[in-house]
């Protein structure tokens, strides 16, 4: 009895799939240096396409203003080549994308509204209910408050 020699493939040692964890690899190694700086608030990277067309998408979002010029430069001049290094393949397309973190709270606490200035309308409540022109031109919404004006002047 002859014994079967060949072994059975396993798709994880695929070489495409080698490739595809290996440039997701790089990628997370990118991430990870970018949201390691303190002046980072957040990061993300991907490398897709094939060897012969990589292509890196890498978003970096800066704590402030001030630090965007400084992340940019530590991206283009240490990362990037870090990552072609690693890889042993420069990058045909690099998307890059920095930006600054926005302010939290923002807005003002609300505070009610005066109702002289701003009188309340059943369209609010009753958002169904036909308005009705007034003699003075205006619509009327029933409650008696002033007639607005929706013409464009």
């Amino acid at each position: 009895m002859k014994e079967s020699l060949a072994v059975p493939v396993d798709p994880s040692t695929h070489p495409a799939n080698a490739w595809a964890e290996r440039m997701q690899q790089i990628a997370a190694f990118g991430s990870h240096e970018c949201r390691s700086k303190d002046t980072v608030h957040s990061a993300i990277c991907t490398i897709t396409g094939t060897p012969d067309q990589l292509v890196l998408n890498l978003a970096c979002t800066a704590k402030s203003e001030d630090h965007v010029s400084e992340l940019m430069q530590y991206v283009n001049d240490t990362l990037l080549p870090q990552m072609e290094n690693s890889l042993g393949i420069q990058f045909e397309v690099r998307n890059l994308q920095f930006a600054v973190a926005g302010k939290e709270n923002l807005a003002l606490p609300s505070e009610p509204l005066d109702a002289a200035l701003h009188p309340q309308q059943d369209w609010l409540e009753q958002p169904f209910i036909a308005p009705s022109l007034t003699p003075t031109g205006g619509l009327d919404f029933g409650r008696g408050g002033t007639p607005s004006d929706l013409s464009i002047a």
